[in-house]
């Protein structure tokens, strides 16, 4: 081969290899095709009402390891079974006693003692059924409620709020529910 013969074809060569290489590395991944799968409605309708209620189901269930209390409506009416809720706030307070134990409030409300009594050991069996261990838990009958003033004590102290008249310097009785009267003996 004549050094003109090869000096002629070794661009072409180059250039050839250099396109089918550019050609190649340029070259971009087949795009996926979409995911048309079909979901029956009823399957959607189902997993739509379950993600509305998740974040409800798990604020009830902060709720309830927040003021650890069962009230009237977590049992049968005047018996010692749990209502279906009750199952359900015992379930969540196991959960919440396990690692740290702690205290529970049943509530005695306006049931007999021996009623009362009852609903306790109904507690305390769910509650040893659910694996926890007695000595870690206290069982009492306070009102419900966080850091702050109880239920009860606030309930007080509101009412005795409002029973106190407001005097102000034109000589009118203010009344927190609204209105006023005139006031004897201050002008």
């Amino acid at each position: 081969m004549s050094l003109r013969n090869y000096l002629f074809r070794l661009p072409v060569a180059v250039t050839l290899s250099a396109v089918s290489l550019l050609l190649i590395g340029c070259s971009t991944a087949p795009k996926m095709a979409p995911d048309r799968r079909v979901i029956d409605d009823d399957v959607q309708y189902a997993a739509d009402q379950q993600f509305v209620k998740d974040p409800f189901d798990e604020q009830a269930r902060l709720g309830m390891v927040r003021q650890r209390t069962l009230v009237e409506a977590d049992f049968q009416i005047d018996s010692a079974t749990l209502s279906p809720l009750g199952r359900k706030d015992v379930t969540i307070l196991a959960q919440a006693v396990r690692e740290d134990g702690g205290s529970i409030s049943v509530r005695k409300g306006y049931v007999s003692q021996e009623l009362y009594d009852a609903r306790v050991a109904e507690v305390r069996a769910r509650l040893v059924a659910a694996g926890i261990q007695l000595d870690r838990i206290v069982i009492v009958d306070r009102p419900a409620g966080g850091t702050g003033e109880a239920t009860a004590e606030a309930l007080v102290i509101r009412k005795d709020i409002r029973s106190t008249p407001l005097p102000n310097p034109s000589g009118q009785k203010l009344n927190p529910q609204g209105g006023s009267s005139v006031m004897q003996g201050n002008q």
